[in-house]
């Protein structure tokens, strides 16, 4: 007959308990790694998907810099200002500007101007109005108002302007309406506005 004897190893508890946290550390370990990676992942996706959005998002239409140049020698000539309403961070056309509404709904803004955006796929304005009319203005009208070749309305009424129109209004192809009374001009009407067939309302 055979006989079998078992035999026991004695483990003591203290190496039980350090092989069992040693496990749950490497366990938490991981799981921390893991969590991290995860996190890491998600911001990436996010700031991918912020850069995507933000390179989609079509820029602000500029205005014309040789009209935005003449508006701003226009108004610099009597110490003007452009409103806040519609020249924001010192680009002419936005803010009220470059909306749709119209500027009988705004009074008390003057000088005034309103824009078209929708010229060079959306990217380009040109200035179409322009109010100066009612200031305490003086001298002749700029010669810089030759640059706004795209000016639809002109209101210059009541402004103490005097003398002749300059030559270079004749590029005012497109102006459709002239406000011009109750000023100091003198002579007589320049023949060149008989080219301006546009011209509808003076």
């Amino acid at each position: 007959m055979f006989s079998c004897t078992l035999y026991y190893t004695y483990i003591p508890f203290s190496v039980v308990f350090s092989v069992e946290r040693e496990r749950e550390t490497r366990e938490m370990h991981s799981c921390s790694i893991r969590c991290a990676i995860r996190h890491l992942a998600w911001l990436v996706f996010v700031c991918s998907w912020r850069v995507a959005a933000a390179r989609d998002q079509p820029a602000a239409p500029k205005t014309d810099p040789v009209e935005a140049a003449a508006l701003n020698t226009i108004l610099g000539r009597w110490g003007k200002k452009a409103s806040s309403e519609w020249n924001i961070s010192g680009e002419p056309c936005s803010g009220l500007a470059s909306d749709n509404s119209d500027w009988d709904y705004y009074p008390n803004i003057n000088p005034f101007i309103k824009c078209d955006c929708t010229f060079g796929n959306n990217t380009l304005c040109h200035i179409t109005k322009l109010m100066l009319a009612s200031n305490p203005l003086s001298g002749q009208l700029p010669k810089e108002l030759g640059n706004l070749t795209n000016l639809l309305s002109l209101y210059v009424a009541s402004s103490g302007f005097s003398g002749r129109f300059p030559s270079t209004f004749s590029k005012l192809r497109n102006l459709k309406i002239l406000r011009a009374s109750d000023n100091g001009f003198v002579g007589k009407i320049p023949d060149y506005f008989g080219s301006m067939t546009n011209l509808k309302d003076m």
